[in-house]
C-alpha cells in the first residue's frame, strides 16, 4: 500500500500549488507458493489413495488367509473323520476275519500279515490326520486372531 503526494510542476501544468494526493494498492500473488501447494496435495492425495488402496490389498489377505487355514482345516476334519468312521473300522475287521480264518486253517500266514500290515498303516494314518487336524485348528485359531488351545 502506497500513499503519495504531489504538486505538479510541468510546462504544461499550472503552477498554481495545488496539492494532489495519490493511493496506490499493490497485490502481489506469489504463483510459485501456490503451485507448489496445488502439487504438494495433489501428492498427499495420491499417498491416501495408495495407503487406502495398501490396507484394501492388506484386508483381502487376511481373509484369503483365514479362508484357506478354515478350508484346510475342514479338509483335515474330513480325512480324519473318513479314517475313523470307515477305513479303519474296515481294516479292523478284515484283520479279524483274516485271524479267525487263519485259526481256523482257512487263510494263509501271508494273507493274515498282510491284513494286519494294512490295518497298522491305517492305524499310523489316522494318528497323522488328528496331528493335522490340530495343527490346522490351531492356523485357523490364529488366523482369526485367537489364541491357540
Amino acid at each position: 500500500m502506497i500513499g503519495s503526494s504531489y504538486t505538479p510542476r510541468g510546462p504544461f501544468s499550472a503552477n498554481n500549488g495545488a496539492m494532489f494526493y495519490q493511493f496506490e494498492l499493490d497485490l502481489i500473488i506469489p504463483l510459485y507458493f501456490f503451485t507448489k501447494e496445488k502439487y504438494g496435495v495433489e501428492q498427499a492425495q495420491r499417498n491416501q489413495a495408495a495407503a487406502e488402496a495398501g490396507n484394501i490389498s492388506n484386508r483381502q489377505q487376511i481373509v484369503l488367509a483365514v479362508n484357506t487355514a478354515y478350508a484346510t482345516y475342514e479338509q483335515a476334519k474330513s480325512q480324519t473323520q473318513f479314517l475313523k468312521d470307515r477305513q479303519v473300522p474296515q481294516a479292523d475287521a478284515a484283520y479279524k476275519v483274516g485271524l479267525t480264518q487263519y485259526s481256523n486253517n482257512g487263510q494263509g500266514f501271508n494273507d493274515l500279515l498282510t491284513a494286519q500290515t494294512q490295518l497298522r498303516n491305517l492305524e499310523i494314518a489316522l494318528a497323522q490326520a488328528e496331528s493335522n487336524l490340530l495343527q490346522a485348528q490351531a492356523v485357523l485359531m490364529v488366523s482369526a486372531g485367537k489364541e491357540p488351545f
